[in-house]
């Protein structure tokens, strides 16, 4: 089964994760990277290749871990961030 269509910024999930569409790769590039990259983890965002499966999207297993996507796709960590992250907690006084 073909991934569904997708654009940059649109929003995924991965293994219940909110990812964000950080960049798709050319139709030649993605036997050997996947579809393209997301940003994922709103506490620590982080860049990853992604992939489809037939079925559904997944982070394929790599010796790295990510980059740190607020270094390479700063519009996309802050937007993350915004909507997913922790909120801070209010003090009492």
């Amino acid at each position: 089964m073909e991934p569904p269509v997708l654009h940059v910024g649109d929003w995924i999930r991965i293994s219940g994760m909110p990812c964000i569409v950080a960049d798709l790769y050319s139709v030649e590039s993605r036997s050997s990277f996947g579809i393209g990259v997301v940003v994922y983890n709103p506490d620590k965002p982080t860049s990853h290749d992604f992939d489809w499966d037939g079925e559904k999207f997944h982070l394929p297993k790599r010796p790295d871990f990510g980059g740190y996507a607020e270094r390479s796709y700063p519009s996309f960590a802050r937007e993350l961030k915004e909507k997913y992250g922790r909120k801070p907690r209010r003090r009492n006084r």
